[in-house]
């Protein structure tokens, strides 16, 4: 929330101050609007399988896809494809880490065939980073298609509220900030009222 605040607040200034203020943003946009667009895509997809914060390309994708639409449309398609390509790079990696972990004696948790969906959902919803999350499902046994069809509504509802934010930074509109800042508080009040009720209600497997 704290970090909501301050990009709300930056946002709301920006917007204030106007196209003439020479911000630091706009020196940001200049840079990011001369990245050529398919790049941006390709470093969307595979940077965040390897580490880099995917939160940085859903807060600049309204830079290079000024449409709201077509910026919300890049974000969850390149998500998609990055989710899918952190799972088959756990997977891959999954018997020596393993390994690693057993001699250390730290024993991975297998996920039982019939609460995967409901660990899926956990795990998304948990302020863990994006790429933890992904490591610890795959690993943990999650088969791919509930870790993609249950994790991705998740991710692509805080997805757009960071796309929204970042949106707002970009276009310098407070009407933006509004939204963006909505629907990121609107989407971390779903989650945490669907983490208490995974966990609090035990038939639900």
């Amino acid at each position: 929330m704290a970090l909501l605040a301050c990009a709300a607040a930056t946002a709301s200034s920006i917007a204030l101050a106007g196209p003439q203020a020479g911000l630091p943003v706009e020196h940001l946009e200049a840079w990011l609007r001369s990245i050529p667009a398919w790049a941006f895509v390709l470093a969307f997809v595979l940077l965040p399988a390897f580490g880099f914060p995917i939160s940085l390309f859903y807060l600049t994708v309204g830079a290079v896809f000024p449409t709201p639409a077509l910026s919300l449309a890049v974000a969850w398609g390149c998500m998609s494809l990055n989710t899918a390509l952190a799972y088959w790079v756990a997977r891959v990696l999954a018997h020596p880490v393993e390994r690693l972990l057993r001699r250390r004696g730290y024993p991975l948790p297998h996920l039982p065939d019939g609460a995967q969906w409901r660990a899926i959902v956990l795990l998304r919803a948990s302020p863990l980073p994006v790429l933890m999350q992904s490591w610890l499902l795959a690993l943990g046994g999650a088969r791919f298609l509930p870790y993609m069809v249950f994790g991705l509504p998740v991710e692509v509802l805080v997805a757009a509220g960071l796309v929204l934010l970042g949106e707002s930074l970009f276009q310098a509109n407070l009407g933006w900030v509004g939204v963006g800042v909505a629907v990121v508080v609107l989407g971390q009040m779903v989650l945490v009222g669907l983490r208490r009720r995974l966990r609090g209600d035990t038939s639900v497997i």
